[in-house]
């Protein structure tokens, strides 16, 4: 289903064929025996976490990864079968949960880890569990932990060690360059074949592998390259050249003609220097787009870019037209994507704020109407 932001103050349209397309590069770039985590953090970073996920099922990915239980339930909800691995740690509480929809917790601390042999001992029922590595300049866990924790899983019938977690968001968060500990990870390798067991490792694009022994299989969680952000510098990535996978587009609702001095927007700040055109555009910080805005970002009206001026509201933004020739009430208004030869990506978006991919998709808030393009 398409939809057009005319008839709309503001909208979001999400291809999920171009997802699709993503991952099946993102398939063919990577090692043939390399497996392939989709990551779907908030809400698939608001793309929508139940139709991404089903469209990432019928496109063969291996495993899911989310960032709590609540997120896991959801992504369950659409499918069985596939591994949902939950990378934050677990709430007191929260156990049966993961025993319920067959969640892998990812345990950071020996009391996680006791919490949930208590819980299948009372239910009688094991559970598959991954464990966080200890990293280079972090403490949680501490390789001393870490060992703990690895040491009680080993001599535990109920908790089935499946994998390693090397923490890290990867492509639009800060330069991380997690490393694990080589040192545990040796260990790791020892305890695990004198127990005659195996486990793979799980990471980022963005980290580290120098330390990762190759005797260790290794998994990637992709997340923002699989919804059309390019990789970021440092990433194992680069080169690979996702879809664009989304459009943020509202619609102009008012045309001001003004004169040199008038101020603009939220308290006042933005003060014209010529005789303008303004136009309101029905899109302000309580749909997403950032009160910073006018600081420097664009949007696309008939073809021809143009910036946002003063501080954004909750509900509107001014853009100054005055070099855009005819412009009327009701055209649309581009935040990203693309109109004619002009094109905003979300990363030049991000730029000209000083904010994460990751920051500017999960603003978008629930107002805003989603169009999916091919749900099916």
């Amino acid at each position: 289903m398409e939809g057009s932001s005319t008839h709309l103050r503001c909208s979001v349209r999400i291809d999920l064929c171009a997802l699709e397309r993503n991952f099946g590069k993102l398939r063919s770039f990577l090692p043939r025996d390399k497996r392939c985590m989709a990551l779907l953090s908030a809400d698939a970073f608001g793309y929508g976490v139940e139709a991404a996920c089903v469209r990432l099922m019928l496109s063969g990915a291996d495993a899911f990864a989310v960032t709590n239980a609540e997120e896991g339930a959801k992504v369950r909800e659409v499918g069985s079968g596939w591994p949902i691995v939950v990378l934050s740690s677990s709430l007191p509480g929260e156990e049966e949960t993961y025993f319920e929809h067959s969640l892998t917790p990812v345990l950071a601390s020996v009391e996680e880890a006791e919490r949930f042999e208590l819980c299948a001992k009372r239910l009688g029922k094991n559970i598959s569990v991954h464990l966080r590595l200890p990293i280079v300049g972090d403490a949680v866990p501490s390789a001393e932990d870490a060992k703990k924790i690895l040491d009680r899983v080993l001599k535990n019938n109920l908790l089935k060690l499946e994998a390693l977690c090397l923490p890290g968001t990867g492509t639009g968060a800060p330069n991380e360059g997690t490393r694990a500990d080589a040192q545990f990870l040796k260990y790791a390798w020892d305890k695990l074949s004198e127990n005659k067991r195996r486990a793979y490792i799980h990471h980022s694009d963005v980290c580290d592998m120098s330390a990762i022994p190759e005797c260790f299989e290794t998994a990637l969680r992709a997340g923002l390259v699989l919804f059309g952000m390019r990789p970021s510098k440092g990433s194992m990535l680069e080169g690979f050249q996702p879809e664009k996978a989304l459009t943020f587009r509202s619609s102009v609702s008012q045309i001001k003609h003004l004169p040199k001095g008038a101020t603009i927007g939220y308290s006042r700040k933005y003060t014209l220097q010529r005789d303008s055109k303004v136009a309101l555009i029905s899109a302000g910080y309580g749909d997403g787009l950032a009160r910073s805005a006018g600081s420097g970002a664009k949007v696309i009206i008939r073809g021809k870019t143009a910036p946002i001026i003063g501080i954004v509201s909750m509900d509107q933004a001014s853009v100054d037209v005055s070099d855009l020739g005819e412009v009327e009430v009701g055209d649309e208004a581009v935040i990203v994507g693309e109109m004619g030869s002009e094109s905003i990506s979300i990363e030049d978006y991000c730029k000209a704020l000083g904010i994460t991919p990751a920051q500017a998709l999960t603003a978008i808030t629930k107002r805003v109407a989603r169009f999916y393009k091919t749900l099916y």
